[in-house]
This record gives structure tokens, sequence and C-alpha cells, in this order.
């Protein structure tokens, strides 16, 4: 079994998230092979967890005026704000005869190959059960997954030069209005890659490609085989 690579695509947050959903099920359906997927967006935006209510994670005026599409994923999990060029963000598709049953378990083992890309650039980083990537200085990205019966989708998004203070504009945490102070408490609890590496965002990309192609026996011993570059056509 092969494990295809995908380094391409540029669409707006809400083509991407559709496409989260149309490829899984097309795996499940065993009309694609296992994929992990690199994938760019053309603006500002915000994912929802499938779970979360509008209002209470987005600063609702803020977000209307600077138009930003607010996106409910098909996964769980907290809300994001993304922007292009400042996050990394990749998408695993696989069979679920090749993950663990135990949630807890896979999103530390389908995760380790990035970390390990990160460490090998020297960045700090490590898995902080259930579902973050983690520096002692703060969060740098999170995980979340859907599973069906034959399919499990696992997608990550990390920061590699976030405007936290954009972020915590566009996001609530909690109050209606924030003060300087506890933005300035917000800010701590993230942490950004441009601040500990001088790598660039393609070059951590590609030492993240080069770690999972050596290492496809740290998702699972049925993908270990041949890595292909692919590009990325809309269903």
């Amino acid at each position: 079994m092969r494990l295809r690579v995908i380094d391409s695509g540029t669409y707006s947050e809400p083509v991407q998230q559709a496409l989260e959903r149309v490829l899984t099920d097309r795996l499940a359906a065993g009309e694609m092979e296992p994929t992990l997927r690199f994938w760019y967006r053309d603006a500002p935006a915000v994912a929802m967890g499938r779970f979360q209510a509008y209002a209470d994670e987005v600063a609702v005026d803020y977000v209307d005026e600077q138009d930003l599409d607010v996106v409910r994923r098909a996964t769980g999990g907290g809300a994001m704000f993304v922007e292009p060029g400042a996050v990394i963000t990749y998408s695993l598709y696989l069979p679920r005869s090749a993950v663990p049953d135990d949630v807890a378990e896979s999103y530390a083992e389908l995760d380790q190959w990035a970390i390990e890309a990160l460490q090998s650039l020297g960045l700090d980083v490590a898995h902080e059960p259930l579902n973050d990537v983690v520096h002692p200085d703060g969060k740098i990205g999170g995980a979340a997954q859907l599973r069906t019966d034959n399919a499990v989708l696992h997608h990550t998004t990390m920061s590699y030069d976030l405007d936290t203070e954009e972020m915590l504009r566009v996001l609530r945490i909690g109050e209606e209005k924030i003060s300087d102070k506890a933005i300035s408490s917000a800010e701590k609890r993230v942490a950004v890659m441009s601040d500990y590496t001088d790598a660039s965002r393609e070059a951590v990309i590609g030492a993240m490609t080069d770690t999972i192609a050596d290492q496809l026996d740290s998702i699972d011993d049925s993908l270990s085989g041949v890595v292909e570059e692919n590009s990325l056509r809309t269903p």
C-alpha cells in the first residue's frame, strides 16, 4: 500500500473544509489511496469545531467587519484562526484499520512524524494529550479527527508565524471585551515556530515531507512503501 503526498492546492476555507469530507469519503469507498495532504488558504478565516456555537467562539461584529469566512469543520475540537502563509495544515486520510482504536493513542501516533520533523530543525516541541503540539513557551498547534466505518481523517494546524494579536481579536476568550492584560496573558499560551527557527515555512514543510518518507512505519507498518508526489484537483 502506498502513501500519496500532496503538497499543492490553494483554495478558500469553505472549499478546503469541503475537500476534507470528500477525500475522506473517497478513501472509505476505495476510490483513493492513503494520502497525506498539505493545504493552503487564499484568505484569513476561522475554522470551527463541529459542535461549537458560532456566537460563543468568534467576535461576531469584528468577524463581520473583516468579512472573514467562518467554516464549521467535519471534526470536533476548538475554533482556530488561520492566515495564508502563517500556518501549516496537513491532513492524513487513512484506512480505519491502519489507525489505533484508542483515540488518545492515535493522536500521539499520527502527529509523531511531524513532531520529529520539527525537532530536526531545532524546535523543542512535543505531543501533549489529547491533541496538542506544544513548545515550552506555549501551544503551537492542535489536531482533530473524523472517524467513519472505513476511514479516518486526522488533520493538524500549527502556527508558523500567526498574528496572535489578530487571533485574539477574532476569537472570543470568554469575555465580551478583553483587557490588554487579558490579551497579554492569552498570548503567552500561544507559540509560533518562527520565534524559534530560522527555517522558512517551505523548509519546515520540506522537512516534514522528508521525515514521513523516511518513517512511514511510525504511522503503521501497513503504510510503508512508496511515497509519491501528486497535484490536487478539486473533485
